[in-house]
């Protein structure tokens, strides 16, 4: 799964990114233009507990893959719409993180002039209406020259979208029937990806981080739904993710956060995409699974491998806190019947390890 990161230039999203992704900036690339790629692992108590029970030799977390999109200015005397290539890139991906300035830098100039959170949310938020109105009128405009009645349904929606489009409404606000889910699925509308909005605020805001986050969204506008918010410090929590970890923990209180940006910001992420978590563990190694809640037994089988999902005949399943609780013995699970044998419609369970039996 992707995460496109987008905002102005300015902003702090490379320097957000770096921390999300241990990227390292070279010297001189300052104002760059080319996108940049990069994976998190979501930090995770729990695979390190599971792990420790089964004495894994291999620790393999959950992954949110980044794309970091150069900021395209935004001024109030001009607008400039995201290039082909930038918007190939966002179109792949599954949500967006939208990174809004509020910290001020003498050597870090804002292409606006002045430091507007509001401001920059607002105009973000409409080039993504934009965007998509744009590929709706010239989608439309085709529709117009043929005379396929399979296509009056996609014209008919998309002419709904355009309406909404047009009064500056974002798609994601819209109800779809599962039918017009996989009619828009091609046009990948930015309006209509889940969006989580990080406040970046310098070292000298922290204290008052939420209640500017607050702020924000209370002057933001009507964004819809599926709208997540996060506030950090990029810039000093990057250079306090380099520290030991009891340094960090120090550094963390001090700054007034509980947990480090990117325990928020990955865990964000997963909400937003409606995300859980489920484990497989044994001595070889204990991994963590990412799949969408409501997902059943066959798709979780299918996550760790397509033959596995093929050849489902039952899945094994327990608790990770229940296999911490009997020392990693799946012996002392069945005697205490916490060891539950599941058919593939069972619904997997945030947390859940589970081991499936299959045969190909």
């Amino acid at each position: 799964m992707e995460c496109g990161i987008v905002g102005p230039p300015q902003s702090g999203k490379s320097t957000l990114f770096s921390l999300l992704t241990g990227y390292v900036s070279p010297e001189g690339a300052y104002g760059r233009r080319e996108i940049l790629r990069g994976v998190s692992k979501l930090p995770d108590s729990r695979i390190e507990a599971l792990a420790k029970v089964s004495n894994s030799r291999k620790l393999v977390p959950a992954t949110v893959e980044y794309v970091d999109v150069p900021g395209v200015a935004v001024t109030p005397d001009k607008r400039e719409p995201y290039p082909p290539a930038y918007l190939a890139e966002l179109r792949g991906v599954a949500m967006l993180m939208l990174v809004i300035r509020d910290f001020a830098a003498a050597e870090i100039p804002h292409p606006r002039g002045k430091v507007d959170p509001v401001a920059d949310l607002i105009d973000a938020s409409l080039e993504f209406i934009f965007n998509d109105l744009s590929t709706v009128e010239k989608r439309l405009h085709r529709l117009s020259k043929q005379h396929d009645p399979l296509l009056k349904k996609e014209a008919e929606l998309l002419e709904r979208c355009q309406t909404a489009l047009q009064a500056e409404k974002h798609l994601r606000d819209l109800d779809f029937t599962p039918e017009e889910e996989k009619l828009l699925r091609g046009f990948s509308f930015l309006s209509l990806k889940p969006l989580l909005i990080v406040l970046n605020v310098g070292e000298e805001g922290t204290q008052e981080a939420e209640a500017k986050l607050a702020d924000l969204k209370a002057n933001a506008g009507d964004l819809g739904r599926h709208v997540g918010w996060v506030a950090c410090a990029a810039s000093i929590e990057g250079e306090i993710a380099r520290l030991d970890e009891d340094e960090r923990a120090l550094f963390m209180d001090e700054l007034g956060f509980k947990e480090s940006a990117l325990e928020r910001i990955v865990r964000a992420t997963f909400d937003l995409l409606g995300l859980i978590t489920f484990f497989t563990t044994g001595d070889k190694d204990t991994t963590a699974w990412a799949i969408r809640k409501d997902s059943n037994a066959v798709v979780a089988a299918g996550a760790i491998h397509d033959d596995i999902a093929r050849g489902f005949i039952r899945a094994e399943i327990y608790g990770w806190k229940e296999l911490v609780a009997a020392n990693g013995s799946h012996a002392k699970l069945k005697e205490e019947g916490k060891l539950r044998v599941e058919g593939r419609d069972y619904i997997i369970q945030d947390g859940d390890v589970i081991n499936v039996r299959f045969n190909i």
